[in-house]
């Protein structure tokens, strides 16, 4: 009779084991977690403020190059009302730049990548800076493999963020006030789904020239194609 009695005694015990194997991996899973570095944002949860195209379609409207001539009586001003129009490309950006910061996604790696030769350090640019972010101001559509994303600080940069490693390629693809004590340098961009396209400007007190000076490409797999014209 007492071996009868022992069977749902042995029964329970059995599903009490068979219960705390699930609840044991759990608590590995969790401390292997605790190890991983926490991320401030999953890329995919921050959601799109913006569309195509992107930039300023001014840029588009001229015949290149395009110069307008200083007014020697303002030092540092252009002629007007031809100098207008390169005010109005000003003002557009700063219309861009004045947006709430929105959430950075999480990015492991950054790689910055050169559009020509003008913003190398030789030219006293600082490439730490030109690498850095603090914040976004626009989640743009993906491209290809990429989710796209706008950060402004002295540099506009684009960044282009694989979701899968979480690695970055950056583009410098805006710029204000650059260059030494007798000329400035600006780098100004329209950007649609297909392409890019980087112009820039050289400002003397004698007036400002502008020129379209690279396009980009992305393709599906996410190689990019930097045409400088």
């Amino acid at each position: 009779m007492k071996y009868f009695l022992l069977i749902p005694f042995l029964a329970f015990a059995l599903w009490s084991c068979s219960r705390q194997n699930p609840d044991h991996a759990k608590l590995e899973n969790d401390s292997a977690n605790k190890d991983k570095p926490i991320s401030s944002t999953n890329a995919s949860s921050i959601p799109v403020n913006a569309e195509y195209p992107f930039g300023c379609a001014e840029l588009t409207t001229f015949t290149y190059p395009r110069h307008w001539e200083g007014n020697l009586e303002e030092i540092g001003h252009l002629k007007q009302p031809d100098g207008q129009l390169f005010e109005h490309i000003g003002h557009c950006f700063n219309l861009i730049h004045s947006v709430k910061k929105i959430e950075t996604p999480t990015i492991l790696h950054v790689e910055l990548i050169e559009i020509g030769t003008t913003f190398k350090l030789a030219n006293n640019l600082n490439i730490t800076q030109q690498s850095s972010f603090d914040h976004c101001l626009y989640r743009l559509p993906d491209i290809g493999i990429y989710e796209v994303y706008y950060a402004y600080n002295q540099y506009g940069n684009l960044i282009l963020l694989n979701p899968t490693t979480h690695a970055a390629k950056l583009l410098n693809i805006y710029a204000d006030d650059l260059g030494g004590d007798s000329s400035t340098v600006l780098r100004y961009f329209y950007m649609d789904k297909n392409e890019i396209q980087i112009y820039e400007a050289s400002y003397y007190d004698d007036g400002c020239t502008l020129n379209k000076h690279s396009t980009i490409t992305i393709q599906a797999d996410g190689q990019l194609n930097i045409h400088t014209l």
